[in-house]
């Protein structure tokens, strides 16, 4: 398909060209040469210096106005502030579009006069041509200043303000059309197994204009939502995730398929191979699919959300990120587990934050039975009582749980509000307790005991 392009390519280019100075050019090189000289060209000139120069100075006299209310203003009203900063801004711009399109449209309603004078014997009119192309450009250049500097100094949005200007001047000297339909007679391949759907060099260049426009645009619609929904308190955090990454997919498939039908694409000419793809994929990728699916049922569900602490698969940590195929699970270690989301479904999962944020723990202990088991009792509790992230209310206690075969067992049972610093730090210190305070007050803490009763063996005489 490929093997005779070049030629062909050059073929239709040169017919092309030939039959676009045939159709568009030579009939208007008359009027073109009486754009740059003459009378016209001078008129154009000073409407257009006037418009600069009038701009100017309209724009130092406004300066000081606009200041003064920037400051009027300051602190009551974000967008209100923001408009006025960004007319403060553009304020040349927007007096220079202004008034070269208000320049426009007075020396066109001129230029109709003469025409009409034209028609009735007294010559040809005049082609304001120039003025309206300035114009254009500076309104470009007006809607530029709208956007971030980070776009307007990356290399794709000079090449978009380059092209659309070149479309704009094109169109105004009236050879566009000729040149579209040109671009569009020249045909690089098929797309379809008939060859009715043809890419040709207008919608290969529609589809690169198509891309260099969503690609700002996409990005700017995917950090605004970003910024919308995580200021929505009423949401919990796992409804905004669903929702981010929600928008994320419906704005890159949407502007997958703007692209696809700039071009003049047919979209329902990809319903039978996407089915196909579709299939193929899913069974190629079913694992990654499953992932997915739960990523999408753990966010609907909200079942987990980052922050909860979980323990699963005997990993036990609070959750970082809820990924599409992974949950990322940090451990009191740092060490970060990236947890298949499947799992997360399909195994058991303690979340000891799920409905409420306190956790109780049970801390098993035991004493000698030579001691008072109402003083360990009071001991014990007074000192769970001084660790700082144990709960007043409801408070800890402790409770005999039987006696044991060498000691007297009881537990302790605490609350804590933040499991997310730890659970066995915790546990950690109140056993130290225990241990300082039954060392303090002599109380045995007992481990099993055996007897060991050696007897004599008989002798052989015996």
């Amino acid at each position: 398909m490929f093997s005779s392009f070049g030629p062909l390519f050059a073929a239709n280019f040169n017919e092309w060209l030939n039959q676009l100075w045939v159709d568009a050019v030579a009939p208007r090189w008359d009027s073109f040469k009486q754009v740059f000289v003459g009378e016209d060209l001078l008129i154009q000139l000073g409407s257009i210096a006037g418009a600069f120069l009038l701009a100017y100075v309209i724009t130092l006299g406004l300066k000081p106005l606009f200041k003064r209310l920037t400051e009027a203003i300051e602190e009551r009203d974000d967008w209100v502030e923001g408009t006025v900063d960004w007319v403060s801004d553009n304020l040349f711009r927007l007096l220079l579009v202004g008034l070269l399109w208000s320049g426009s449209l007075y020396l066109d309603a001129n230029a109709t006069a003469a025409v009409n004078d034209a028609v009735a014997g007294l010559g040809e009119g005049p082609n304001y041509i120039l003025v309206r192309a300035i114009a254009s450009i500076a309104t470009l250049w007006l809607v530029s200043g709208a956007l971030p500097r980070r776009i307007k100094q990356q290399v794709y949005f000079k090449t978009l303000f380059f092209v659309l200007a070149m479309v704009l001047i094109l169109n105004l000297l009236g050879i566009w059309s000729v040149i579209s339909e040109g671009l569009n007679g020249i045909r690089l391949f098929p797309i379809s197994e008939g060859g009715e759907t043809q890419v040709t060099v207008l919608t290969l260049l529609k589809g690169l204009v198509a891309i260099l426009i969503l690609i700002p645009l996409t990005g700017w619609l995917v950090r605004a939502s970003e910024s919308k929904v995580k200021r929505m308190q009423s949401v919990s955090p796992a409804l905004q995730v669903l929702a981010l990454k929600i928008i994320k997919v419906v704005v890159a498939v949407a502007a997958i398929l703007f692209a696809i039908s700039s071009m003049g694409v047919n979209l329902s000419a990809f319903a039978v191979l996407g089915g196909a793809i579709g299939l193929g994929l899913g069974f190629g990728f079913q694992k990654v699919i499953s992932n997915l699916i739960s990523g999408v049922i753990l966010l609907g569900d909200r079942s987990i959300k980052p922050g909860d602490v979980i323990e699963v698969d005997q990993t036990y940590g609070w959750i970082n990120t809820l990924g599409a195929r992974y949950t990322s699970v940090i451990t009191r270690d740092g060490t970060e587990h990236l947890i298949p989301n499947e799992m997360m479904i399909t195994e058991k999962v303690v979340n000891w934050s799920f409905s409420d944020e306190k956790v109780r723990i049970k801390i098993p202990f035991g004493a000698a039975y030579e001691s008072d088991p109402r003083q360990v009792m009071k001991l014990v509790l007074e000192s769970a009582k001084e660790h700082p992230r144990v709960l007043d209310k409801p408070g800890p206690v402790v409770r005999l749980m039987g006696f044991g075969d060498s000691s007297v067992d009881f537990e302790l049972r605490i609350w804590i509000r933040d499991p997310s610093a730890g659970v066995n730090n915790v546990r950690s210190d109140l056993y130290l307790g225990i241990w300082d305070i039954f060392k303090e007050h002599n109380i045995e803490i007992p481990f099993p005991q055996r007897d060991l009763h050696v007897k004599e063996m008989p002798s052989r005489d015996d």
